[in-house]
């Protein structure tokens, strides 16, 4: 079912004053950033950054000690935490420290961690403090990235009686996964006044006791006009933010579209398939991402002529205790204006096929699956959109539970750039679309590489790409304009074993396969290595498409994939 929500609203630019908004919160100046780190709501953090420092201002419900930290494995430690409180008499403690094991932070020999401003209020406990992105402390701090930050929190309900006697024991603490560089400032970001809102909900869908469940639900775009979709946000039934992995919307054009309108079918049971497969996704969002802006020139087309009207939204339920009692009514609103702006949006799908052709061995720390976009796609999108370039503006990275981090890489004619995106504290339950810091062209004879790390130690078996949250992937959704009508390209490897002649030799192969990946020796280092080898410079297969890509008849699918002698390094700016 497809909801208009609202048809105009009038004055949606709202400048604000994040601390201002917090009932019982005063803050000491205007904040774009906020974010409450406990379920309690005893912890909120305040913070705003420049290209070389982020200030912190935090706010906790307690008379005691405060901390505040980074952590590279969200654990507690190792940690890099500043610490401080205010005595009854208006004394102010506050130290830069580390964390090695389970009792006090030690101090710091060197102090990176700046106390700006301390004070004990009605409501708690106020620490402001600035720090600089990268502190050239390899020793004892943690650079703050343009990436997944672990926020590691701690609070005592007691004032120590000095600098030395921090009781661990019996604190509250915790650790949130947060985007704390992130360009966007949120709210009050949408100009336009014309503004229309929809929304794709499943409703009063009763999710299976099966621990994966893919739903897909078809809508029809009502006639509306051209508008341009300038916002996305998630709309979570409340109870099951922790079962909503992730939704994807697409759309396609076939005909007689009406007869689809709000069917329902299992995604990937091809058997029972009704819906049909849409390429031209426009909206991909994960477990912990929030409202998502266009940027202010950008906007994806609808409701035009030439625009698909059947939408296929897909989400994917995570149920691991096979609860069957989980209701739901989650999906997408998406914001509309009638407005235009000047580019039009598209989104590329790059990484692995999903299939059990990629393979992590078991008792591996660190093993890396690689999926290559070459630049032949590209040059496709390119040419058939009669453009000399487009420009990334956001991307998503995608795998499952065992992924630990995720890089997007970008090359030209064989030389390495900075990589478009670089996440290495993955976190499976923090999957925000992240808008980047500058806009990336991309041009003819450009290509990409994703790299997905992942730990499987304490595992026996190896973990095959699937569609379960225990199966593994390797996805990188990039938002980009102008729209090309290049929307996927993706990379599977064939272990030397591949064919193009007809069903049944396929089948074969496939088969083959699978008989390899079940009778391999994961024990045998060797074994373990030749997996690696043939998901990084082994030969593979290119899925390059788009609804309305024109594929050459030549058009040759296979690759062997290839690695630079050394991969992108930033530039290190530490004496």
């Amino acid at each position: 079912m497809l909801l208009i929500c609202g048809a105009l609203l009038i004055g949606v630019w709202l400048p604000r004053t994040l601390g201002a908004s917090q009932p019982g919160l005063k803050t000491t100046e205007p904040f774009d950033h906020m974010a409450v780190l406990d379920e309690d709501g005893m912890y909120t953090l305040f913070w705003n950054f420049n290209s070389t420092h982020i200030t912190f201002e935090a706010h906790v419900q307690t008379k005691g000690w405060v901390g505040l930290g980074i952590s590279g494995n969200g654990n507690m430690f190792p940690g890099d935490v500043a610490l401080g409180w205010v005595t009854d008499h208006g004394q102010v403690h506050f130290a830069d420290r580390h964390t090695t094991d389970h009792r006090m932070p030690l101090v710091d020999t060197s102090q990176d961690w700046f106390l700006l401003h301390a004070e004990e209020t009605s409501a708690g406990t106020v620490l402001k403090m600035v720090r600089k992105l990268q502190t050239c402390d390899a020793a004892d701090d943690i650079d703050i990235h343009n990436g997944t930050n672990r926020v590691i929190y701690a609070f005592g309900s007691d004032d120590p009686q000095n600098d030395r006697s921090i009781l661990y024991h019996g604190a509250t603490r915790g650790t949130k996964s947060l985007f704390l560089l992130n360009p966007d400032k949120g709210g009050g970001k949408i100009p336009e006044t014309k503004i229309k809102h929809f929304d794709f909900l499943n409703l009063n869908f009763m999710v299976p006791n099966d621990t994966t469940t893919y739903l897909c639900r078809a809508f029809i775009m009502p006639p509306i006009g051209k508008h341009h979709l300038i916002k996305f946000e998630p709309v979570i039934t409340p109870g099951n933010e922790k079962h909503v992995h992730h939704i994807l919307l697409s759309r396609c054009k076939v005909d007689n579209p009406s007869q689809y309108d709000g069917k329902s079918d299992s995604c990937y049971d091809y058997q029972k398939q009704v819906i049909p497969n849409c390429g031209d996704y426009i909206i991909s969002w994960a477990i912990g991402g929030e409202s998502f802006y266009l940027p202010a020139n950008v906007g994806f087309s609808v409701g035009a002529p030439e625009d698909p009207v059947l939408y296929r939204m897909e989400t994917h339920y995570d149920n691991p205790n096979g609860r069957d009692d989980i209701l739901d009514n989650s999906g997408i609103r998406i914001t509309l204006t009638s407005e235009l702006r000047a580019q039009e949006a598209g989104m590329l799908v790059m990484g692995l096929l999903t299939s059990f052709k990629q393979v992590v061995p078991p008792g591996q720390s660190n093993f890396v699956s690689r999926a290559f976009c070459r630049d032949d796609c590209i040059r496709l999108g390119l040419t058939q959109a009669n453009i000399a370039k487009f420009k990334i503006f956001g991307v998503l990275q995608h795998s499952h539970l065992a992924g630990v981090r995720i890089t997007t890489r970008h090359f030209r004619v064989g030389n390495e750039l900075p990589p478009i995106i670089d996440d290495p504290n993955y976190d499976f339950n923090f999957q925000e679309l992240r808008k980047l810091p500058k806009e990336i062209a991309v041009h003819p004879g450009d290509n990409f590489r994703i790299d997905c790390h992942y730990n499987t130690v304490g595992k026996s078996q190896p973990v095959l790409g699937g569609l379960a949250t225990t199966n593994e992937m390797c996805l990188s959704f990039a938002y980009y304009y102008p729209k090309t009508p290049l929307a996927n390209c993706l990379w599977n490897p064939t272990y030397g074993m591949s064919g193009a002649d007809g069903d049944a030799k396929v089948y074969y192969y496939m088969r083959a396969t699978w008989q390899m990946i079940q009778n391999a020796d994961w024990s045998n280092k060797t074994v373990v290595d030749w997996f690696y080898q043939q998901q990084s410079t082994g030969p593979g297969y290119e899925y390059c498409a788009g609804d309305s890509l024109k594929i050459p008849a030549n058009f040759d699918y296979t690759f062997t994939g290839y690695l630079p002698p050394h991969d992108y390094v930033e530039p290190d700016t530490c004496p």
